[in-house]
């Protein structure tokens, strides 16, 4: 997953941190390849007029999300469990952007409610980097044996939200859950479900985009 942009900024025309907050969205969501790809196609025609972040939203039918434009947020890292609405897997990952990161697995076009238990798809935070990574790496090690094919292979998620070998059987979602809290001890386990992190977001937002109104 792309953290920040490459010098070339893929072959896109970046105007603006608008522009490139998009920009790195696209990436993470379709895949460096494919927007390479589309990039090079069109700019080998109008090598002087590199394409614009908006022509490319269009040709994938994408809309970004609201949190991506978001001011930046103290990141507050966790281990988190996507769990898919047809019980048949489950995602375990770390990440400093929850309920971000989340949205990286969505194909075009379905709302992540058609993807994911929103109630059953949870992520336990803790103090610091190093603590979630450790305890990401702790469960992934004890439950190597319960590893399942990605949902990329159903044609669920799309090939750039990586993480394809990190999916596993929900016959273990309740072991891997105490497995995570565990890591936490003796300090309490701090979960947020993604219903209640996204609707978090949202009001985040809305009071953000509030503040940002220029008086009258």
């Amino acid at each position: 997953m792309f953290e920040q942009l490459p010098a070339d900024n893929f072959g896109v025309q970046v105007n603006d941190e608008k522009d490139a907050r998009r920009l790195l969205w696209l990436a993470n969501k379709i895949g460096e390849k494919k927007l390479r790809a589309s990039a090079a196609k069109r700019n080998k025609y109008y090598p002087d007029a590199k394409l614009f972040v908006s022509v490319l939203l269009k040709r994938f039918q994408l809309k970004v999300p609201v949190h991506v434009f978001a001011p930046v947020r103290v990141k507050i890292f966790a281990v988190y469990v996507l769990r898919l609405r047809d019980d048949s897997a489950m995602k375990v990952g770390f990440t400093g952007d929850w309920p971000g990161r989340a949205y990286a697995y969505a194909n075009p076009g379905p709302e992540l409610s058609e993807l994911f238990d929103m109630d059953r798809s949870v992520a336990i935070h803790f103090d610091s980097k190093v603590q979630a990574m450790r305890a990401e790496a702790q469960v992934k090690k004890r439950f190597a044996a319960h590893r399942v094919e990605s949902p990329f292979l159903r044609g669920l998620i799309p090939f750039g939200c990586y993480g394809h070998t990190e999916w596993l059987s929900t016959s273990q979602y309740a072991d891997v859950l105490d497995s995570i809290a565990a890591a936490r001890w003796p300090a309490p386990a701090r979960a947020t479900s993604l219903a209640e992190a996204i609707l978090h977001a949202e009001r985040f937002d809305a009071a953000t985009a509030a503040d940002d109104e220029p008086l009258m």
